[in-house]
């Protein structure tokens, strides 16, 4: 049995926290008391994503299989002969960075996308890429280490902190982890392949042929949080 909130079919639990951005009441709570925190530091922590529908992770993986949008490489790179992979590597090409309609975290409501707009540089578009979070070298650098420093107490972890071998590491993505790690409890690899039949996306019948592969390496293949 599909449970619409756990694959992004669902919104009616979630409630407005910014302009344009929606998380469970619990989620938006924390994060509200983690961005006054920051905000008494001098840090202004803003979101970049946070809830995202079935439908609209379809239409970002939709547009990145038929090559209108970049995809990355494993080092952050746009991938220039996308033409010519073959199906099935450009179904792990994309899940290297972007979820699989049904199964991103984004859909719960738990997770979230961070940046910290007073230190973008005038007149840079924001990419969430790893340089740009880079401790030494990143301008979002001073976010990353008040994140490492302060984001647990407040119920954070970051769900990609290290390279597993699945989703590259994302500095910028939050989960909170009282109830997301429920939700992820509930999802099943069933539950996935029953929302992928009955909403098609691009190259489904290769995702689905190699469905419990993508499972285990990119969906529960997740840093754990061990500071809470």
């Amino acid at each position: 049995m599909i449970n619409h909130k756990l694959v992004g079919l669902d919104d009616s639990a979630l409630c407005p926290v910014t302009p344009g951005h929606f998380l469970t009441s619990a989620t938006a709570a924390a994060f509200q008391n983690m961005s006054q925190a920051a905000l008494n530091d001098g840090l202004n922590i803003a979101i970049a994503s946070s809830y995202r529908s079935f439908e609209r992770q379809t239409q970002i993986w939709n547009r990145k299989y038929r090559g209108e949008s970049i995809v990355l490489d494993g080092e952050g790179i746009p991938i220039a002969n996308w033409a010519q992979l073959s199906h099935q590597d450009r179904i792990f090409a994309i899940l290297r960075w972007s979820a699989l309609p049904g199964a991103s975290r984004h859909h719960w409501g738990t997770d979230l996308d961070v940046y910290a707009p007073d230190l973008l540089p005038a007149g840079q578009k924001l990419q969430l890429t790893p340089a740009e979070y880079d401790v030494t070298n990143g301008y979002f650098a001073q976010l990353t280490t008040w994140l490492d420093q302060n984001m647990h107490a407040f119920g954070f972890f970051r769900p990609y902190v290290t390279d597993k071998g699945g989703i590259a590491p994302e500095a910028w993505h939050l989960s909170y982890y009282p109830e997301a790690k429920l939700l992820q409890e509930q999802f099943t690899l069933e539950m996935l392949h029953d929302v992928l039949i009955q909403n098609a996306i691009e190259e489904n019948t290769q995702i689905l042929l190699h469905l419990p592969q993508i499972w285990t390496r990119f969906i529960t293949n997740i840093s754990e949080n061990h500071n809470l």
